[in-house]
């Protein structure tokens, strides 16, 4: 089961204190015992030069990941898309556009891969 909660909802139906980490989350100061814990935990991982030196490397290699991924999602489908030309099967240029599964059929039909 899966819940989903909103910090900005007014409904009052849960418990004091999840309403008090909401309210936190949301950006309002709270007296609660573990809301305070929770933002005193967030106070010393923001000093910790250390974690943040590690989160922007990571930010920064998932960046770089992220587009190395469309490069070669690109140079696939450019690939691809020759061989059809070489072999004139211009519809199914049409059909790799809008079914993942067929142009996956056809990455193996020709042999290519990343």
């Amino acid at each position: 089961m899966k819940v989903f909660l909103n910090a900005s909802g007014r409904q009052n139906d849960v418990s004091k204190e999840l309403r008090a980490f909401l309210d936190y989350v949301a950006g309002i100061e709270s007296e609660d015992d573990f809301v305070q814990r929770v933002a005193e935990a967030v106070r010393e991982a923001k000093k910790n030069r250390e974690w943040r030196h590690e989160y922007m490397t990571l930010l920064m290699r998932d960046q770089e990941n992220i587009e190395k991924g469309k490069s070669v999602g690109e140079e696939m489908m450019l690939m691809l898309i020759q061989k059809l030309v070489d072999n004139n099967r211009f519809d199914d240029i049409s059909k790799i556009k809008e079914n993942k599964e067929y142009r996956q059929k056809l990455y193996k039909e020709y042999n290519i891969s990343y």
